[in-house]
């Protein structure tokens, strides 16, 4: 074993609880919103809940919507499965980004507004993970 690998290993050994569990929850949400994505009739029934008013992207676009949702699914069950500093830090930064390209999105009239409410679950997520991820201390 290289000792890159032993000091992942030992790093993410010495997660705190506070700092698993704050990952593990951001993973059950997401395990939510996305297993959602990956059914098609729970699908367009969600979007239909948050924007009565667009028109449906057609079948093309479900497609990359119903893809997206089970790459989240995946992605929410490894986190929940083996919650680690580095997948931690890893989904923080990908909430930061996710956020900024839905603020964006609604910003440019792309998006409708209720769809701001996920740049705050996803900048909220973002932020809870990486205060209990910046401290290094022992394991309680």
């Amino acid at each position: 074993m290289s000792a890159t690998a032993r000091a992942d290993g030992e790093w993410d050994r010495r997660l705190p609880a506070r700092a698993r569990l704050v990952v593990r929850a951001c993973a059950a949400l997401d395990l939510a919103v996305t297993g959602a994505l990956a059914v098609p009739p729970l699908a367009r029934a969600s979007f239909a809940a948050l924007a009565p008013a667009m028109d449906d992207p057609g079948g093309f676009a479900w497609l990359f919507v119903h893809v997206t949702g089970v790459l989240g699914v995946l992605w929410a069950a490894v986190r929940l499965a083996r919650p680690t500093r580095a997948l931690g830090w890893a989904d923080a930064a990908g909430r930061a980004w996710v956020g900024a390209l839905i603020l964006w999105a609604v910003v440019t009239g792309d998006a409708p507004r209720a769809f701001a409410l996920f740049v705050a679950t996803e900048w909220g997520g973002a932020l809870a993970q990486a205060a209990v991820l910046r401290r290094r201390g022992p394991t309680p």
